[in-house]
Formats: C-alpha cells, structure tokens, sequence
C-alpha cells in the first residue's frame, strides 16, 4: 500500500466499538458525610496496559482488525506527494548514449500531487486508488539537442545544433491521472506492504524547453507549446512497496510516448520514485 495506509489510523473506531473491562482497586467508603472529601481514602483508578488493551483487541477482532495504520473498514483519505525520476525504454531497453533523445536521467524530474484513497477489501487486501495531477521533465543527455516539430511530415525531430553551445533542452509534459492498484500489508504497526495495478492519464499541457549561448556568447532560452504529437492519453502498470511510512513506487507506460501516425521514435516512458 502507499504512504495512505501507513499513514492510517483505526484505533479510534476500534477503541469505540470495543468494551475492555478495567482493574480496580476496592473503595472504602466511610460512615460520616465528610469522608466524601478525604483524600487519605482509597478511590477507583482504572488501570489500562496498553499491551493487555492490544491483545484484548487481537483476540475480539483478529490480525488484521487491529492495525493504526489501516482502516479496520470503509475508507481512508489522505493527500500525497510522489517525487521521481524519468527515463523511457525502446524496444525494452534504454537508448544507446550515441542517440540523441537519449536522456540524463538525474535531470528527467518527476512530481505529482495525489488525493488518494485506502480502501479495505478483506483481511490483508486493500485498494489504494486516487486522482491527482503530475510534471514530467523529459531532459536530454546532449543539451545540444533541439525539438523540431515538422507539420508537413507529421514528424518529431532531434537536431543537434552545433551552432550554439546548449546549457539545457528538454520535453516538459503535465497530465491529470487516476490509479487503482490492489496491496497486501503482512503483519502489523510498520508493516510491509506491496502492491501492482494499472494507471492512466490524461496530457493538458506541453512544451520544449531550449536553454543555449549564441555565437555572440549571449544566453537564449527558446519555449515552445505544442502538442509534439505526444499522445494525449496514456496508460501503464505499476508496482508499489513500502514499509513503515517509506513507499517507493514505479510506473511502466504500455502507451507510447508519441502518437501512432507522427513519425518519431517507439518510446515508453518509465518513473521510479518516492510517496511522501
């Protein structure tokens, strides 16, 4: 499960919906009206044992009833954040570094604001599910590269411009997205969860970006927004685990970066990152 079901908590509900008797020590009380306000008299204190109240709450609810970190029913909702880092495969495997839409991974940033929610299913089993919006940067390795989008051609093209000395150059994207991913959480408190589902989304914005010096050695920056023929739906696989309140996650996109009918290379974006 994600950072959603480390982060909740079903003591609450359970405290209520279950009766634990407490020890108490006897009470004396005395013959006169006054005895009422002697403190030296002994009174009731109620004495919980937070491992007694635990095992109480095993043994009337079971395993997997008992566990601050997930809802023992319904649904939870939090607001999460994902931080990553992007690349994208061809024909399975990374672009060889002489390709120039190869990527530098350390600068292909990835982030996203999720409204997620942790539904329970039976026993260990939940669904983590959301909707929220994420930015991915696509910056290439040669920074000497410059998008050119050919209309005519119905082509997306990768110019290495030697005329000018490139600082940076990269593809920015932002798109509305919606998961469902199923997770099994083994044990309790920081347990260890994992989970696969599937995920897709939905382009509302793009552009290239074209940091460089001139000949005349003055800094330039070139932004263009287009659709790059980038497809404007996509959808993939992907693979959560975490522990305590620490999740990683990874998102496999079966849909290729640009669209069927452009003329520009077979390309699956991947993303691997953290759940704050």
């Amino acid at each position: 499960m994600s950072t959603n079901l480390a982060k909740a908590q079903s003591e609450t509900s359970l405290n209520q919906n279950l009766k634990v008797e407490p020890k108490t020590s006897t009470f004396n009380r005395g013959e006169t009206e006054n005895s009422a306000w002697d403190f030296s008299k002994s009174v009731p204190v109620a004495k919980y044992s937070p491992k007694a109240l635990e095992n109480t709450l095993e043994e009337k609810h079971g395993r997997y009833d008992f566990d601050r970190y997930y809802p023992r029913k319904g649904t939870q909702s939090f607001v999460n954040i994902y931080i990553g880092l992007n690349n994208y495969l061809q024909d399975g495997d990374l672009p060889s570094s002489d390709e120039l839409f190869t990527l530098n991974p350390l600068t292909s940033w990835y982030a996203a604001l999720n409204f997620d929610h942790a539904t329970r299913i039976l026993g260990p089993l939940y669904l983590d599910w959301g909707i929220g919006a994420s930015i991915q940067d696509l910056s290439f390795e040669n920074t000497r590269v410059e998008v050119v989008v050919d209309r005519v051609n119905q082509s997306v093209d990768f110019v290495e411009r030697m005329d000018r000395v490139g600082k940076k150059s990269k593809i920015n994207m932002m798109h509305l997205n919606v998961h469902m991913v199923p997770t099994f959480s083994f044990g309790k408190y920081n347990s260890f969860r994992i989970g696969a589902g599937v995920y897709a989304g939905y382009r509302i914005s793009s552009h290239t970006k074209y940091k460089y010096d001139d000949l005349n050695g003055d800094g330039q920056k070139d932004k263009f927004k287009d659709s790059l023929y980038i497809n404007p739906f996509k959808y993939g696989l992907r693979a959560q685990m975490g522990w305590s309140s620490f999740d990683i996650f990874f998102n496999y996109d079966i849909s290729e970066l640009f669209e069927e009918e452009a003329n520009a290379p077979r390309l699956n974006p991947v993303t691997f990152g953290v759940i704050f």
